[in-house]
């Protein structure tokens, strides 16, 4: 995964950390009727109303005793670490949890709108002092947000990752079924990228299993052209260097005349017809390594 501290921690010059002095002290003066009215959004949202109820009433008690904290400590005291930090670790859950990350745009674009008339009627007559509460706040929440964002993304970034790479083991399993012999059942389309897979796999297994014999399957894949004839050429090539013969099978009469007509050589690829005469092949293959070591 990417860094995760990658996000600009912003900085704030003294008008904008005086704003946001201001902005906090109305903040926690109306904090009890700001949080009501937040929380009766959140609790009929579609997305965040079924997480939140989920958590036991004293520990939101003790999430929001917290996070208030640590927003007196960020906001009065200049203390930002430990915010900035609460926010990734919260960006990361909201993706683990599968909320979309529109449903914490759409949380703090509420808070925006209930606060703003609090920093008017606190500040009205002072424009000044209000319009420094107003741009503090904004870069404060706008910063927020790109650091859950930030988090959000890599963490479903790297979830997408993990499951690309479960998709392409099972795509292309290496299955041992007896001790020295290994079977690789393939299913679906072979193109360059899957091909390279099958080898780095299949080499792994030979080398991990000390594998003697390996049969390759492609009974399921649907069209063996000259492409993925070449592939299996290299990935048979490849498994003889590591020591392990290799029999093909699941190819048809009709799809090795194809091949025959153009031109692929398939001479030096042990094929058969169907997967149990790969295995009666095998078998007659360790029958006359072991009666020649006799």
């Amino acid at each position: 995964m990417a860094n995760p501290g990658k996000a600009k921690v912003p900085t704030f010059s003294p008008a904008e950390a005086e704003g946001i002095r201001d902005y906090w002290h109305v903040y926690d003066k109306h904090y009890d009727r700001l949080q009501k009215s937040l929380m009766a959004m959140v609790m009929a949202h579609e997305e965040l109303g079924p997480l939140i109820r989920a958590i036991p009433p004293q520990v939101m008690e003790e999430q929001n005793r917290a996070s208030r904290e640590r927003q007196r400590k960020a906001f009065i005291q200049g203390e930002w670490d430990d915010y900035w930090t609460t926010l990734r670790k919260d960006g990361a859950t909201y993706a683990q949890a599968g909320l979309t990350f529109p449903a914490w745009f759409e949380l703090t674009t509420a808070l925006r709108a209930e606060v703003v008339p609090l920093l008017i009627e606190e500040f009205g007559a002072h424009p000044s002092k209000l319009q420094a509460s107003l741009m503090a706040m904004d870069k404060m929440l706008d910063s927020a947000l790109g650091m859950i964002g930030e988090q959000y993304l890599l963490t479903k970034e790297a979830t997408i990752a993990k499951q690309a790479d479960a998709i392409r083991e099972l795509s292309t399993p290496v299955l041992q079924i007896r001790k020295g012999r290994l079977i690789v059942p393939l299913v679906g389309v072979i193109d360059t990228h899957r091909a390279r897979q099958i080898t780095e796999h299949l080499l792994e297994a030979i080398r991990a299993h000390r594998a003697r014999i390996v049969i390759i399957d492609i009974t399921g894949v649907p069209a063996v052209d000259s492409k993925v004839a070449n592939h299996l050429i290299q990935t048979v090539e490849a498994a003889r260097l590591m020591g392990a013969k290799a029999i093909v099978t699941g190819l048809s009469a009709e799809v090795a005349q194809t091949l025959v007509t153009l031109g692929v050589d398939l001479s030096k690829v042990r094929t058969v017809g169907d997967l149990q005469t790969g295995i009666e092949e095998a078998d007659r293959i360790e029958g006359m390594a072991f009666s020649k070591k006799e």
